[in-house]
């Protein structure tokens, strides 16, 4: 049995990446289905968090039964817009 399937998931997360990177698409895993939905979107977070594509994300959607239940907008430390701003 698959630990993430697109139609047995109970959460499906959209990653929208900066500029022209390829947007991504992950699935709750499957035992988790029984744990509130704020639970799975905090735990997927998590895993974002030490994934590489969290550096280049800008928008985090999660939906669950094909309707958008949370948004999450990143803010970046480094980015050369922040940085210009921060400037005397």
């Amino acid at each position: 049995m698959p630990v993430f399937d697109r139609y047995k998931s109970k959460i499906k997360m959209v990653i929208l990446t900066q500029n022209k990177n390829q947007n991504a698409v992950w699935w709750s895993p499957i035992n988790q289905n029984k744990r509130k939905s704020e639970m799975v979107i905090r735990s997927m977070l998590k895993r974002l968090e030490k994934h590489p594509l969290s550096i280049i994300t800008n928008v985090v959607q999660f939906y669950e039964n094909n309707l958008l239940i949370a948004q999450f907008k990143f803010r970046y430390e480094n980015s050369p817009k922040k940085n210009q701003e921060d400037r005397p």
